[in-house]
């Protein structure tokens, strides 16, 4: 086993368990007559950002109602600027 092998096996020996996060995915929806729809998915639960909320502030919505709903807690959360969703 080389070294890259021992790194690879000690890093996923100490990754967080899986069963102790919460995963958020935001969705960006375009529509053929150009509407556009944001909404986060965490499991069975579907939040839509509201017309007139800044898309920072669904995002943290989000994730609090998210938390919310369970006792887990997130481990990583990744923000996407919106550039790069574009």
């Amino acid at each position: 086993m080389n070294s890259l092998e021992r790194r690879m096996l000690k890093l996923e020996a100490s990754r967080p368990d899986a069963n102790h996060q919460v995963a958020i995915i935001i969705q960006r929806i375009i529509g053929s007559d150009g509407d556009e729809v944001v909404r986060a998915v965490s499991g069975d639960q579907i939040f839509d950002r509201r017309a007139d909320e800044a898309e920072c502030a669904f995002i943290e919505r989000a994730e609090a109602e998210a938390l919310a709903r369970t006792d887990r807690r997130p481990c990583h959360v990744i923000l996407l600027p919106e550039e790069a969703l574009q």
